[in-house]
């Protein structure tokens, strides 16, 4: 969980103060000499901030971002020096008015790279406003870089671009901010934001549809939910016919204790041995029970970003392990680069992928290649002793290859499959992993882990193939549907594989993924914001599931008329 320390400069001696403050100054050196090219490189790489208070965010011991702030004591503040006292006049101070006594300047407001497209900017931004606030502080001014311009207007900043001026490679614009005007502007998203961040100790997902009906599935029928990607068609015919036939005994039996049957039907149609296969209620719970079994907290562990959430989570809040980011760029589409990909695997205990990829829809063909070249020991010693590959949405793909068969030549290879999207059982929890290491981590399932229901329907939509081939055909019909609509609407929509599509907001629109969400939800459409999703994802990340005809059509009214206000 993050961690917001604030000092002010010139730094007290105290250790972990002194830690945070060379952390700052190399963050500064990468981003403003590195990255931007506004001062010269220095053989030290450090760049000290010139600013008098400090909050910075502390993320497992690492700078994530921070900010640095003048208070009006020290006036004239440092932006004197870069642009005219008439501009000055023109822009920032023209606003202040009388209140220049009580206005204070943003020195700094940085992120570091790994940490990017996680919220962060806001949430300093929102403890820069309250810590001014508490002094008195009624105006803030700055200078800001073109790149972010947006960022910067998305946070209340009040951005003069016909008044740019050049620092080294960079083009940098006067700005202003009315402290109190811009917390009363964005009262809810702050509110919003200090609930999140109580809650960071439970993963963030989709879902918040049951806020809106409760049990009410009356009031359910009227919206549409595609902020989870439970799936738009129903289970197979067999496994809807075995429960009704035998509801009463479904509520009233307890189930085969260790989902004996279930688990010879995996094995069966999987083609792997039975003693490999395990099952739970969900992808969740087998994470909850094996990954702790497998890793500690001096464990390294590799994980792709942006990647289902669920992860980090565990292992940064359950399991408190060493977790690097392999960050995947939007520029490229996403893609894997298996070379830089093996050689960072090779470094670490552990590594976890998720193919296809959620929330960017991306499959990779070379992931046997991939795995085998990890665990080759031919040339050189790997460090990696657990690869886990969570294939939830790999049969959406024709002829996609799964890795469940290598798992009986690969020893420190866990596949792990949730039935919920592809076979419709989202509301019966089940999933199931398939590992030599199975043997060992069985013992920490619990009996009855699968309902009866659940049971029965897994069995019967395994050996029901040819059903839910032709449902992900019609999938496949619609997501290029949605697809096409959304880029009609000027969505930068990446091309997926599985029920749903990751994108951009439109670049003229002045909405940030968080508010359109909450405007979609005000009309009954529920959509997610992909920004925690991963750290190369900015605060325009927005995931639409793939729905019905009708529900995608509804969808995209709520969109069209959003977009428009």
């Amino acid at each position: 969980m993050a961690e917001y320390i604030l000092f002010d400069y010139p730094i007290p001696h105290e250790q972990n103060i002194e830690k945070i403050w060379k952390q700052i100054s190399t963050l500064r050196h990468q981003v403003y000499a590195d990255e931007l090219g506004q001062y010269e490189t220095n053989s030290e790489q450090e760049i000290e901030d010139p600013g008098h208070h400090f909050i910075a965010c502390i993320e497992e011991g690492r700078l994530a971002g921070y900010i640095s702030l003048n208070p009006p004591s020290k006036q004239p503040f440092r932006i004197a020096r870069y642009f005219s006292n008439d501009t000055l006049e023109q822009t920032v101070f023209s606003l202040c008015a009388q209140r220049l006594p009580s206005t204070y300047e943003v020195r700094a407001l940085t992120v570091s790279h790994d940490f990017r497209g996680k919220n962060i900017s806001l949430r300093l931004m929102r403890y820069a406003l309250e810590f001014i606030l508490k002094r008195g502080g009624t105006d803030v001014v700055g200078m800001g870089h073109k790149d972010v311009v947006g960022l910067y207007q998305k946070n209340g900043m009040t951005v003069f671009t016909e008044h740019g001026i050049t620092h080294g490679e960079t083009v940098y614009f006067p700005m202003y901010l009315n402290v109190q005007k811009v917390a009363e502007e964005h009262a809810q998203r702050i509110a919003l934001d200090i609930a999140n961040e109580q809650e960071e100790d439970v993963c963030y997902h989709g879902g918040k549809s049951w806020d809106t009906s409760g049990f009410d599935f009356k009031i359910r029928d009227e919206l549409i939910v595609a902020d989870v990607l439970d799936s738009p068609f129903p289970p197979c015919p067999e496994a809807l016919d075995i429960i009704r036939e035998q509801l009463e005994r479904c509520c009233q039996e307890s189930p085969p204790t260790q989902c004996e049957e279930l688990i010879q039907t995996i094995a069966e149609v999987r083609g792997v041995h039975s003693e490999h296969v395990a099952v739970s209620s969900g992808s969740s719970s087998l994470m909850f029970s094996f990954l702790p079994q497998l890793l500690n907290e001096d464990s390294h562990v590799l994980v792709l970003s942006p990647m289902y959430g669920e992860y980090s989570h565990i292992l940064t809040h359950v399991i408190g392990c060493h977790m690097t980011n392999f960050v995947l760029n939007p520029e490229e589409g996403f893609a894997l680069h298996a070379d830089d990909l093996v050689e960072q695997a090779r470094q670490h205990d552990a590594v976890i992928f998720v193919n296809p990829n959620s929330p960017t829809g991306v499959y990779c063909e070379e992931m046997k290649d991939i795995v085998c070249r990890i665990q080759d020991d031919s040339t050189s010693p790997t460090r990696c002793k657990m690869i886990w590959v969570d294939e939830t949405y790999i049969d959406y793909i024709e002829d996609a290859q799964s890795l469940e068969s290598l798992t009986e030549t690969a020893p420190n290879l866990l596949v792990c499959k949730s039935m919920s999207k592809c076979y419709a059982l989202s509301g019966l929890r089940v999933a199931y992993a398939v590992s030599q290491k199975v043997k060992y981590l069985r013992r920490f399932i619990p009996p009855w882990a699968v309902s009866l229901p659940g049971q029965l329907a897994a069995v019967a939509a395994l050996k029901n193939p040819e059903y839910y081939r032709q449902q992900y055909n019609i999938i496949h019909q619609e997501r290029e549907q949605l697809s096409e609509m959304l880029r009609n609407e000027q969505f930068e929509v990446l091309p997926g594989v599985a029920n749903f599509v990751l994108t951009f907001l439109p670049n003229d629109t002045s909405y940030t993924s968080h508010s359109f969400i909450e405007a979609c939800k005000e009309k009954g459409v529920f959509i997610r914001d992909a920004q925690n999703m991963g750290v190369s994802l900015g605060d325009n990340a927005v995931r639409f599931a793939v729905r019905s005809t009708f529900e995608n059509q509804k969808m995209m009214e709520c969109v069209r008329e959003v977009l428009s206000l």
